[in-house]
């Protein structure tokens, strides 16, 4: 699992750092919703802080995780130390209150997929994303000062939001202060499939990746140690079968032939 939990003194910790659900190049690092629903459901009823770097992950698993926080009896307050983008977004809004660092980051999109088949495989692949994409904005706009509409618009721009940019629009209740402003950075075969990135923020992995697909020529590198900007914030680290396959964020989807 990419979750990891500090249960001590009044407050609890948990940390959801990688994707969410099954994780396609790193299978063991996965952040399942049930793994995480009986997490939190042994901490109850302490106040939890959920803190995230994440570029998001199965759409239906952040739904899952996203339930379990709201439904949660104790306080909850997210964190976001570096990226909550994409299914990571809406489980960060789904906590009573959200803080971001001053460098962090807030992404939102329409969900994506791969889809093949007749035009009628088609139509129900795009007709099953237009569902999820409606239950993501209902979520978003529930917790920032924008109307369902807005939050669509957003989200078919895709729209990355800086610390302050999310304060405006009701997404997020704190700017946390940096020392020292450190570029967040993501995987870079992550990054590939993002279309705004935005300066500021660094795809590792291939050099001529760095300050994001679409950025600004310029943008600002982060060590060249490889090191998250989010380490510093934790204490102690640590084929298919035939048919219609899609991928909803990371996770593929198969509906046998009948």
């Amino acid at each position: 699992m990419s979750f990891k939990v500090k249960d001590e003194g009044s407050r609890a910790t948990v940390y959801i750092y990688g994707a969410i659900g099954e994780d396609y190049w790193d299978p063991e690092s996965a952040t399942r919703a049930r793994e995480f629903s009986q997490l939190l459901d042994g901490l109850s009823p302490k106040p939890v802080d959920i803190r995230i770097d994440s570029c998001g992950g199965d759409v239906y698993e952040g739904f899952a995780i996203a339930s379990a926080i709201q439904r949660y009896e104790g306080e909850t307050a997210a964190h976001i130390d570096g990226i909550a983008a994409s299914a990571a977004s809406y489980i960060a809004l789904s906590a009573d209150r959200v803080a971001m660092n001053d460098f962090a980051w807030i992404m939102i999109h329409n969900a994506w997929t791969f889809a093949s088949g007749n035009r009628d495989d088609l139509r129900a692949a795009a007709e099953q994303l237009e569902g999820v994409d409606a239950s993501i904005a209902k979520i978003i706009s529930a917790r920032s000062s924008l109307s369902p509409e807005e939050v669509a618009e957003a989200m078919a721009a895709e729209t990355w939001y800086t610390a302050e940019d999310a304060e405006r629009a009701g997404m997020c209740d704190e700017i946390v202060e940096t020392s020292g402003r450190v570029e967040a950075r993501i995987d870079g075969r992550v990054a590939a499939r993002f279309r705004n990135m935005p300066q500021g923020v660094f795809a590792e992995g291939n050099p001529d990746d760095r300050g994001g697909a679409g950025a600004a020529e310029g943008a600002a590198i982060t060590p060249e140690d490889g090191s998250s900007h989010t380490e510093a914030t934790i204490e102690d680290k640590e084929g298919g079968e035939p048919g219609t396959a899609f991928v909803i964020g990371s996770r593929v989807f198969t509906r046998k032939e009948k």
